[in-house]
């Protein structure tokens, strides 16, 4: 989730004649591709036409909060029924059954869906996929440190001995609270580093924007195209990364700017496609492809993400 899953592949396949390439405007909802002149990965940022720069809203908030509250209950059962952090041995019972191992695994479920919802509206929001991945990433590690959290201090409330000892993880002839203990440890720590990494990244996206509406706003708009397209033989969440070449006159003289690309299988601009610049004289140059022109995107196939 923070960290996105990327993967490596042989060089896209050549075009066929069986193949043709695709030609369209842009339609309402579409915001793919992006670009960026400054960022690469999981940092580059956009901000749709006519959007807000984002913010953490109290509704993305709420989001968390029932996300990590759902993880902490889906968690209790194996913290309780496995892991040795149940306060009695009724209780042991109960959230061992199968109808709670059940509910749990359904839980689970939803929980999945509640995260991933969560990071398709920060990823809406921000506009970056990195600020996207820590919030989902937070939902998961922090409910179950918080499921591991209350277990633990129920457990030594209503059975303050044996005392807590690491070692007894590797002494004891049953499953010790203390693995449990541990294993909440370490979703904990994965938590507080990703919420230290979330201000940071959520300051870089909100800059970017800010930006990115400046130069909407009081830049100089040219006309541009595609010169070069280049694959990275990347993919991160299926979705390829390109390294292109705009070039566009200013000053009486033609300019080249490089610019990364993530986008979709379906929507890679070829060769030739039009795009808008945008500048502010001082060093800062935005690009996007001109959603009121005709678009001509190469197969989909060409640049499917590999199976597996």
């Amino acid at each position: 989730m923070s960290s996105e899953p990327s993967r490596e592949a042989h060089p896209a396949a050549p075009q066929t004649a069986a193949e043709p390439s695709a030609k369209r405007t842009a339609e309402p909802g579409e915001t793919l591709p992006v670009f960026s002149t400054t960022d690469r990965g999981a940092r580059m940022t956009q901000l749709p036409a006519g959007q807000p720069v984002g913010r953490l809203s109290g509704d993305l908030v709420l989001r968390v909060v029932v996300c990590i509250t759902m993880w902490a209950l889906a968690s209790s059962v194996p913290y309780v029924a496995v892991l040795g952090l149940a306060p009695t041995p009724e209780i042991a019972h109960v959230l061992g059954s199968p109808w709670a191992v059940v509910a749990a695994l359904v839980l689970g479920y939803l929980a999945i869906m509640q995260s991933v919802s969560v990071h398709e509206t920060a990823k809406s929001a921000f506009g970056q996929v990195r600020v996207a991945g820590l919030l989902a990433t937070l939902t998961v590690t922090a409910g179950h440190a918080v499921g591991a959290a209350c277990w633990l201090l129920a457990s030594f409330d209503a059975d303050p001995l044996p005392p807590f000892d690491l070692e007894h993880i590797v002494t004891a002839s049953e499953i010790p609270r203390e693995l449990g203990a541990a294993i909440g440890g370490v979703f904990a720590v994965w938590a507080i580093i990703t919420l230290c990494r979330l201000p940071g990244a959520i300051r870089h996206a909100r800059s970017r924007q800010q930006s990115l509406e400046r130069l909407r706003r009081l830049g100089t708009r040219r006309a541009g195209v595609i010169t070069n397209v280049t694959f990275s033989n990347l993919w991160v969440h299926d979705e390829p990364f390109f390294t292109v070449q705009v070039s566009y006159d200013a000053a009486g003289e033609t300019r080249v700017v490089t610019a990364r690309m993530r986008t979709s299988s379906d929507r890679v601009p070829v060769v030739g496609s039009r795009m808008v610049v945008l500048s502010d004289g001082h060093g800062s140059v935005s690009v996007e492809l001109d959603r009121a022109a005709e678009t001509v995107f190469e197969p989909e196939s060409r640049y499917r993400a590999p199976e597996g």
